[in-house]
Parts: structure tokens; sequence; C-alpha cells
């Protein structure tokens, strides 16, 4: 059976929160008080992320909106479960919607006989790499800043791989910088897993941000939740010097 779902568009999350303002509510008072839905599933509706057709509805008359003016045009009404989008993927998405590609930031192959520190590599980052190659990830900052770096593997896990003990400086000088970091465990990252498409994604700010997940410089990278990134998107939307980059690999 296909799934409904429907999503807000920009205006209407506009109108939403303006009845919530009216109202003297916020995000969490739909969640909490009045129990429309879950946090996460609110969350998603002012972010403009599918939910289900009567949740989408009922949140609009709660807020006494008509749910057709504030649908996105062309909404998905219906779609087929083979093609929708885990929650997971929607926000990795959503996240990816606010930034920009960028071409200075990206992979760069490790010869196997080089792995120490004074490594030898190629002067171009790679769109394509093998499973079995060694890899660092560099990135080029225009202006200081902290860099939270995350990565949607072939698997369609996000992990967070700065800060952690591969990366415990995340506090950056203008310039180029490499990860792994000089001095952490490792030298660089082999390809592992199965072949398909890899995303990084790079927000740069101009301090840590405030995110109650944010790993600490000697833990292992993190593996991100659906509310880590609900968590971190907001925090995105609601920065004003924040910068979100992205760029995206084949693994063969």
């Amino acid at each position: 059976m296909p799934k409904r779902s429907l999503v807000a568009s920009e205006k209407g999350v506009e109108r939403a929160k303006y009845a919530l303002i009216r109202k003297n509510w916020t995000q969490q008072t739909l969640a909490d008080d009045v129990g429309v839905a879950s946090w996460a599933t609110i969350s998603k509706f002012f972010n403009r992320i599918p939910i289900s057709y009567n949740i989408f509805v009922e949140v609009c008359q709660i807020l006494d909106l008509d749910w057709q003016d504030i649908i996105a045009p062309f909404s998905p009404v219906e779609e087929p479960q083979q093609v929708l989008l885990t929650p997971l993927n929607q926000l990795w998405q959503q996240l990816q919607s606010l930034g920009s590609p960028i071409e200075e930031m990206g992979l760069v192959l490790v010869q196997t006989e080089t792995l120490g520190w004074k490594w030898q590599a190629n002067s171009r980052y790679e769109k394509s790499v093998r499973i079995g190659s060694y890899i660092q990830f560099e990135v080029n900052l225009e202006s200081p800043g902290y860099l939270l770096l995350i990565q949607k593997d072939t698997s369609e896990q996000v992990w967070c791989f700065c800060p952690s003990r591969f990366a415990p400086q995340p506090q950056l000088d203008t310039g180029k910088t490499s990860l792994p970091q000089q001095g952490s465990p490792i030298t660089s990252f082999p390809i592992e897993g199965v072949p398909g498409k890899e995303y990084i994604l790079a927000v740069v700010t101009i301090e840590a941000p405030s995110l109650d997940w944010l790993p600490q410089g000697n833990d292992e990278p993190l593996e991100l939740t659906e509310d880590d990134l609900i968590q971190l998107l907001e925090f995105v939307n609601a920065s004003e010097n924040c910068r979100v980059l992205y760029t995206e690999y084949e693994v063969k």
C-alpha cells in the first residue's frame, strides 16, 4: 500500500510559526503539552520534512490553519513505499540543502608505502576511490573556525569524525587541515564497506556548537541518530554565523 505523507512549504512553516506565537506556544509545547505528536515529528514538520498525512492535518487544525494552505506545491501525498527515504536520509538531505557543494575539501589518496606523517599525496581531490585504498580528508578554511565534520557512508550510517580521537583539535586556523590530524592514533583512513556513494558534510562555526551529543577530542567517532541530526538541523537553522559545506565521492 502507498504511504501517505505531506510536507510544509516555506510560507506554510512561516504561518505555522506565527500561529505558535499567537497562542504563546513553542514547538516543544505541541509535543509535550498538546501531545499531538512526538518532538521528533513536530521538528520534522517545522523543518519541512515529510510526516504522515493524519498528523500533518492534525497539527494544522490545532494551530487553526487550513492544511491545504500549508502544504508545499506538489507535496508528495502519495509515495510508493519502495522509494521513500528513511527519516535519517530525509534529515541528511535537509542539512545538505542548507549548504553548498565545495571544491575546497575532499579525499586525498595516500600511497600504502608512505603511511607515515610525511605521506605523498596526489594533487587533486578524488571523486572515486577503491575499497582497500587509504585516504586522508582535507578541508581548506577561508577563516578560522570550529569544524564539525560528519560522514554518511555507503551503508547510510552517519558518523561524526571531527571532533573525535582522529581530529582532537576542531578549532582551526585559516588554511588547510587534514584528517586524521597529526598525532592521532592512525595516519590515514582505510576505505572499507560496500560500493556506493559517500558524503561528507562540514559545519563551520565561530565557536563549538551547543549540541548535547558533541563528542570530545578523545572519543571514538560517534554514530549519529535521527534525534542528533534534528538537533544539528535546528542549530544550523538558528545560527547566523554558520557555514555548511559538502562533497561526495564514489566507493568502488
